[in-house]
């Protein structure tokens, strides 16, 4: 098994996301602790962690402690307990949360995917076909720019960039598949 090293640990991704969610959405680091602390609630995580999120004063006091928690353990990295990576990935919406993922299993040779994904549903070629333009446009240029200039940053970001290309490329071909397998089913029950 051919398993390719990861560049970014599993902290580094999900901070990189989490902070590319925040600024796309304007959400405070406050909104994101909060949320981390009720979804680690929801998924019975003080049971499986020990970790636990008591904190005295306000709701924002405490959003605003459980940000410093949850940050503090993103930017330090080693320190991130493995069983909170459930809860932190709970709180982002399905493609944020799939693309996370998908950063930490490819080198592995492995993607995840939504459920939603599994259901056949009709085909919207034109759909998939300008996501893959924008997506491979977009990868293009990042490359051509880290070439221009190869700062870590540049670099970074024709990562990023041709990683969605990669996606919205995957994302179709599986849209293709299931509808191949869709008109191979209807055209068998004929």
């Amino acid at each position: 098994m051919n398993i390719n090293p990861q560049p970014n640990g599993i902290a580094s991704i999900l901070r990189n996301e989490i902070e590319a969610w925040r600024r796309a959405g304007n959400v405070s680091r406050e909104a994101v602790g909060a949320a981390v602390i009720d979804a680690h609630a929801e998924l019975g995580g003080e049971a499986a962690t020990g970790v636990e999120f008591v904190f005295t004063g306000d709701t924002y006091t405490q959003a605003k402690k459980a940000a410093q928690k949850l940050f503090r353990w993103l930017d330090s990295g080693d320190t991130l307990p493995a069983n909170m990576v459930p809860a932190i990935l709970a709180v982002l919406p399905l493609d944020v949360r799939l693309h996370c993922l998908n950063q930490m299993f490819r080198p592995l040779g492995a993607e995840a995917r939504s459920l939603e994904a599994v259901a056949p549903a009709r085909f919207d070629g034109m759909a998939h076909l300008q996501a893959m333009v924008k997506e491979g446009g977009e990868a293009k240029s990042a490359v051509i720019a880290a070439i221009s200039a190869p700062t870590a940053e540049a670099l970074s970001t024709a990562i990023k960039e041709v990683t969605e290309s990669i996606e919205a490329d995957t994302a179709a071909k599986r849209a293709l598949e299931a509808a191949l397998a869709g008109a191979q089913a209807a055209h068998q029950s004929t």
